[in-house]
């Protein structure tokens, strides 16, 4: 079932993304009981300009937005974040962060897809997102999964890097 509005997708009835049955790894809507590890991979994933737990329940619990995790039996492994906006049939990545620890697994790429998909279950047309010019991990990821730019962002981040602007067209 689609949720949307004629000005564009919310985030009510958003579905958990169904798991493997032969791991206890999962993809699934992140709820305010994730808050704590949440915290703890924005906290060893960014060295500024962090979201605390006051943004994380707010955005939980109150924004038009939706965020998935991918978990490891109980073990939050990392989490992507959607914002959605009124009168624009896209989704924006907010955030997205893998703990250090399961770097490398496939966790970000496993978030990005459930997160398009939901995107395009739900209406939208089009992902867009920031990323620092010198993440060069970020960057493929999302170079080689349809991502374009479209623009820059000059002094974006705490530490005045800046930030490219990429999008990508989704297939509804």
């Amino acid at each position: 079932m689609r949720h949307t509005t004629p000005d564009g997708p919310t985030a009510q009835g958003a579905a958990d993304v169904p798991t493997n049955v032969y791991t206890d790894r999962a993809i699934r809507l992140a709820t305010t009981s994730d808050i704590v590890a949440l915290v703890a991979i924005e906290n060893t994933s960014f060295p500024g300009d962090r979201l605390d737990r006051r943004r994380f329940r707010y955005l939980l619990t109150q924004a038009n937005s939706v965020t998935f995790v991918d978990v490891d039996g109980a073990v939050v492994r990392g989490y992507i974040m959607l914002l959605l906006r009124t009168g624009w049939r896209g989704a924006r990545v907010y955030s997205i962060a893998t703990h250090p620890a399961h770097l490398g697994c496939g966790v970000a790429a496993r978030l990005l897809t459930a997160a398009e998909r939901w995107a395009t279950a739900h209406g939208c047309v089009e992902v867009r997102l920031e990323v620092r010019t010198d993440n060069a991990a970020s960057l493929a990821l999302f170079r080689k999964r349809g991502y374009v730019a479209f623009g820059r962002h000059a002094a974006y981040y705490h530490d005045g890097m800046d930030a490219l602007r990429l999008r990508r067209t989704l297939a509804l």
